[in-house]
């Protein structure tokens, strides 16, 4: 049902490959995230999850560097295990604090990149501006259909849900995660249908489509679109629908409990938003 349509906008959708370093630990954890272009200058949407990440890295960079400042003018005597546990305790530093944040957009401009975001002032929506001095490398732009979907209608999300990649290592001589130039540099994508159950709405407007069949977090900004490519929503996040009718479950030695169930279900920001949000900026996109 969706080939043609994933054919079409599969150029358009890209990764976002991400590495992170905690504290007092060589480990490199590997994260990845979506996007998808809407014209041929350099513009993309995603959620605000690549937004958060973009402040992050600075500010966690910025945050560790200080650490090291301050350690490196602690006197190496008796009392210097207790005054270096002191400043951790200061700066909140534990073995789950991260470090070190690095990324790269796979496969979307070439030369000196700048990426500059700006995240919606209120929904899970962030626009992205390539500015480069070289290419751009992306194969194609989405566009949107000009009617918003129905209740009832199949769509299909395109993204990436898995940080298949492995081009990174940890570099003991600099107490640092990088990119390397081997290893594996790819993740593949997963297309993920499902069936509009309602759409969602807050004090001011429609801003939420939500489908059968949620996608893992990673696909979060990855289009929603119909059987002709069209897009007509973004992947946002997970909802969870809590059923009405108790459900009644037997268990060893004649105990029962009751279980209500759940629906796991996938929330996708309206087109809309997007295409409203993109009018603001003065960003060019497509219809049809």
């Amino acid at each position: 049902m969706f080939v043609k349509a994933i054919e079409s906008v599969s150029g358009a959708v890209l990764p976002m490959h991400i590495i992170r370093q905690r504290f007092g630990d060589s480990s490199v954890l590997p994260d990845i995230a979506s996007l998808f272009f809407v014209n041929e200058n350099g513009y993309a949407v995603t959620s605000k999850r690549i937004a958060t990440i973009l402040k992050a890295s600075s500010a966690v960079e910025q945050q560790y560097q200080a650490y090291l400042n301050q350690k490196s003018q602690l006197k190496h005597d008796e009392s210097y295990r207790f005054a270096l546990k002191r400043l951790e305790n200061n700066m909140k530093l534990s073995k789950d604090s991260v470090i070190r944040i690095r990324f790269s957009f796979m496969g979307c401009a070439s030369g000196n990149v700048r990426v500059e975001c700006t995240p919606h002032p209120k929904y899970d929506l962030a626009l992205l501006h390539f500015v480069t001095d070289g290419s751009y490398l992306y194969k194609r732009h989405v566009t949107f259909a000009e009617q918003a979907p129905k209740q009832g209608q199949t769509l299909c999300r395109l993204g990436f849900p898995i940080p298949e990649f492995r081009n990174f290592r940890y570099d003991a001589e600099q107490d640092t995660v990088t990119f390397t130039e081997t290893g594996k540099t790819v993740s593949s994508t997963l297309a993920l249908d499902g069936t509009v159950t309602r759409f969602l709405a807050d004090e001011e407007r429609t801003f939420g489509i939500e489908t059968t069949n949620a996608g893992p977090v990673c696909m979060n900004g990855a289009p929603l679109f119909d059987t002709e490519g069209h897009v007509v929503g973004m992947q946002s996040g997970i909802g969870l629908m809590m059923l009405g009718a108790d459900i009644k479950m037997n268990l060893p030695n004649d105990q029962h409990y009751v279980d209500r169930g759940a629906l796991h279900l996938s929330v996708n920001i309206h087109p809309a938003v997007i295409k409203d949000f993109l009018r603001a900026h003065n960003v060019m996109f497509y219809e049809a």
